[in-house]
């Protein structure tokens, strides 16, 4: 008798007590360890939007900067002389831009915005430079000129088409699908690789987003106002006049990025970009997002010289 109740208490399993003590022990170790795992998802998250963000907006200011740099180029001739094609009074300017529009047109400049835009803060610009040819054939393009899709852009066909068959990028915000984009519009090739020129027909032209998330694009133009080629005054679009065109020296650049996660839990308190500094005085200068509260945000911004005249100055012997 005495070995079966030793057997018995031996079997005996654990209190009420240890199991409480257990399983108290037991939730502090899963508490410790789901609160580590958040911390180190929030942090890997930071990281991760702060990364896409300094890529995204280095990469959307070194298109739009290479692009202006572009502007008006106008190759030499082969024996390194003269310049060959030139850019008169006449003629479209290089550099066109629009005020509060995300639905630029088809077309040789920008003077009105499209139909059917459902975005009026963001700036729009259009570019125009000359093309470069292989040696052995002008009109086939040797990679070294593109636009703002990354394909090459050629010379003219003739001396009497070397306006309208100038390069061409438009870049503005596209809003598709709840997001806003950084687009390029570029003129459409031909079987023969050729861009089609000539026209302002929207099919002979292509729409390409380039950089997610770019919701806020802002332009200011540097103007020569006594000739030189140092700009006095910056301007909007809507303040620009025909000549101020042709006298736009440097552009500065304003953008607002946003990443793709919502981080934040907190939207009560709504960070608002200058993107031109305190000092400047329109709105459209300041950008306050209305969605995506939760989400990180950066602002980029830089100044851009044109390397090229606007157009060919009567004095200039180099030109035609």
């Amino acid at each position: 008798m005495p070995s079966a109740m030793y057997r018995r208490n031996r079997m005996r399993g654990f209190s009420l007590v240890e199991l409480m003590v257990a399983l108290v022990i037991s939730l502090l170790v899963l508490v410790a360890t789901v609160s580590f795992y958040l911390m180190t998802k929030s942090t890997y998250t930071t990281i991760d939007d702060s990364s896409n963000l300094e890529e995204r907006g280095q990469f959307a200011l070194g298109l739009i900067a290479r692009a202006l740099r572009q502007t008006a180029y106008t190759p030499t001739s082969p024996d390194g002389g003269t310049l060959q094609p030139s850019i008169n009074d006449p003629d479209v300017a290089s550099i066109s831009g629009l005020d509060g529009c995300d639905n630029p047109p088809a077309g040789e400049r920008l003077t009105a915005c499209g139909t059917g835009g459902t975005n009026t803060t963001n700036d729009a610009i259009e570019i125009r430079f000359f093309g470069s040819g292989t040696a052995a054939d002008r009109t086939v393009p040797d990679n070294t000129i593109f636009d703002c899709s990354g394909q090459g852009v050629a010379e003219a066909t003739s001396a009497d088409t070397v306006s309208t068959q100038r390069g061409l990028s438009i870049l503005f915000i596209q809003q598709a699908n709840g997001n806003s984009f950084l687009a390029c519009k570029f003129r459409r090739r031909d079987a023969a690789g050729h861009e089609i020129t000539g026209t302002t027909d929207e099919k002979d032209f292509v729409t390409l987003q380039l950089v997610p998330g770019v919701e806020s694009l802002q332009f200011l133009y540097g103007v020569s106002t006594d000739g030189d080629t140092v700009p006095e005054v910056y301007k909007r679009a809507s303040s620009m006049s025909p000549d101020d065109w042709k006298s736009v020296y440097a552009v500065k650049i304003g953008m607002v990025i946003r990443a793709d996660n919502n981080t934040s839990a907190d939207t009560s308190q709504t960070q608002s970009y200058t993107l031109f500094g305190s000092q400047y005085g329109d709105g459209e200068g300041t950008y306050k997002p209305t969605q995506n509260l939760g989400s990180a945000r950066r602002m980029f911004t830089t100044t851009v010289q044109t390397r090229n005249y606007q157009i060919c100055y009567k004095d200039d012997p180099r030109c035609f």
